[in-house]
């Protein structure tokens, strides 16, 4: 038990390392490898004008979505966290090993050197997430992301990382979010494709797979969506505030009324770069308990159920603009061994409890979502798998 335990604890640690919250993920197989590259192929041919450029994505412990750019001239490459809760680009920069930081020692290192098109920017860089600091240097360098070039764009170079960063997969993080969340109040790498006319559109969508089953890995897509992998239509919920994605949820129900939460509606920021549900820890701990859930007495808001339980839980459904968006409980548990965690978590922040819900990758995996950048809104739709 112990050591489940300590896969489970893995599991949350690596979640919620990027800004406040967490990732879930992806897969790399060969017969992924080609039906994307299929989907990429029908995209560009079937379309005479822009199409949108697809970024196929991996995982890291099943709690990281991350892919690879580009930056300098040669190009240095690095895998980056794509997250929707934070707005900074950073690397780790080959000075932060000066520093004797792990977190930097096991990942890839811009060399400002090497580039024949990097500028400095003047001025330092410092971002706080749950898992602790990341300071550095910005600097402006080509940045490349799905075929896409970006000229003079501002990101960090990162001379110091947490400890913690020291245990994940990816180098380092580019933030999905609005720059006025930004350490540097620059425009984001997102924000420079749109303005830059470098888009067919100013949206872009995560489809996230569910294991071999799935038609193709996920996929990060820039500037539109993938009508093959989802169905129906799209809910669309506006933002309510321009720095995270950030929208209006009018409450979450069990299935056959068996409890209510968020009453009379509630915040949720959308955020790929968390893996879990996450709410106020007394909401969280109540729906966990109505669900049966057993909680882990030393992670605080963890539950965890019996998988022979899971196929007869209750769907809960999320209640966005009047629309029911349900996860079954196959969809909201995750099996490690024999144990199934519940994905809702109730977690703090120094110190201080959740009050804004986060609906992480868990959630993203269920629903293909698509970012609104000129309309400031999200949408969601059922995903195929």
């Amino acid at each position: 038990m112990n050591l489940l335990r300590g896969v489970i604890f893995t599991v949350i640690l690596v979640s919620t390392l990027a800004a406040e919250i967490v990732n879930i993920p992806l897969s790399t197989t060969s017969g992924h490898e080609e039906r994307f590259k299929g989907l990429v192929r029908h995209r560009r041919s079937s379309k005479s004008e822009p199409v949108p450029a697809l970024l196929k994505l991996g995982i890291f412990k099943d709690a990281q979505v991350y892919g690879p750019i580009t930056i300098g001239t040669p190009g240095q490459v690095f895998n980056v966290v794509f997250d929707t809760g934070s707005s900074d680009l950073w690397v780790p920069s080959v000075r932060c090993r000066h520093w004797r930081n792990g977190a930097s020692q096991n990942h890839n290192t811009y060399d400002r050197k090497s580039s024949r098109t990097y500028k400095s920017g003047g001025e330092y860089f410092n971002v706080t997430y749950q898992a602790g600091d990341v300071f550095g240097y910005l600097g402006k360098d080509i940045v490349t992301v799905a075929g896409i070039r970006i000229e003079n764009q501002t990101f960090g170079e990162a001379i110091y990382e947490a400890d913690i960063f020291a245990t994940t997969l990816p180098d380092g993080i580019l933030g999905m979010g609005v720059s006025t969340l930004a350490s540097s109040r620059q425009p984001t790498v997102f924000e420079n494709m749109v303005n830059k006319g470098m888009l067919p559109a100013p949206v872009f969508s995560f489809y996230l797979s569910r294991g071999e089953s799935a038609a193709v890995g996920s996929v990060l897509t820039l500037g539109g969506t993938i009508p093959e992998l989802y169905t129906g239509n799209f809910t669309f919920v506006n933002m309510t505030l321009p720095r995270y994605w950030e929208i209006r949820m009018d409450g979450v129900e069990l299935a056959g009324g068996r409890g209510t939460f968020c009453k009379g509606g509630c915040d949720a920021i959308v955020d790929s770069g968390t893996a879990l549900i996450v709410g106020p820890m007394r909401e969280t701990n109540k729906l966990n308990k109505e669900l049966g859930g057993s909680r882990v007495l030393d992670i605080p808001g963890l539950y965890i159920f019996s998988c022979f339980r899971v196929p007869s839980l209750p769907d809960v459904d999320f209640i966005l603009n009047g629309n029911r968006l349900t996860l079954t409980s196959a969809e909201y548990t995750i099996q490690i061994e024999d144990i199934c965690m519940s994905a809702f978590r109730g977690m703090l922040y120094r110190g201080e409890m959740y009050s804004t819900w986060i609906l992480g990758s868990t959630f993203m995996k269920t629903y293909y979502t698509v970012f609104d950048r000129k309309n400031f809104r999200v949408g969601f739709a059922k995903a195929r798998h």
